[in-house]
């Protein structure tokens, strides 16, 4: 597999959004996902390949910034010994204001941009009376060889 050549702070970027993403798909203050899952997931929709011990380094970077919280969780085995070792990586108020930041730099980007006019039939405009368009419209049912029908529009005017 070959890694990309992002800076660390695009590869930090990427796992933010990728952090972000994951937590508001669940609709959760926390994600549950492993560090493979969200390597992988930057692979696939942030285009940012790295190593795994990278991938753990970004996460340590990003809880050395306060954007995250890894909370490690056990369950003791019976034996002594702890079994299902995982971690719960909570999002902070930092990430949060990161994303406003992003999302109003992305606004003053895009309102350069203009949107297509509506049609003539848009809500701005005066409503046309369409009954003086055709007089009469009658409904015809068209009978299939399977004698299903359907409706037929056929308008007749002067």
């Amino acid at each position: 597999m070959k890694y990309t050549d992002k800076s660390p702070g695009e590869q930090r970027d990427a796992l933010k959004k990728t952090i972000l993403a994951i937590a508001l798909k669940h609709n959760k203050p926390y994600i549950y996902a492993s560090v493979e899952t969200m390597r992988l997931f930057m692979a696939k929709y942030h285009n940012t390949n790295v190593s795994p011990r990278t991938m753990v380094r970004r996460v340590a970077e990003l809880k050395e910034e306060g954007f995250v919280i890894r909370e490690f969780r056990s369950r003791p085995d019976g034996n002594g010994g702890k079994r299902f070792n995982t971690y719960l990586t909570f999002i902070t108020r930092k990430l949060f204001e990161w994303a406003e930041k992003l999302e109003r730099f992305a606004r003053k980007v895009f309102s350069f941009f203009r949107r297509p006019s509506l049609a003539s039939y848009s809500l701005r405009n005066t409503r046309r009376d369409l009954t003086a368009v055709s007089p009469i419209v009658e409904i015809w049912w068209k009978t299939d060889e399977k004698g299903r029908a359907s409706p037929t529009l056929m308008a007749s005017g002067p």
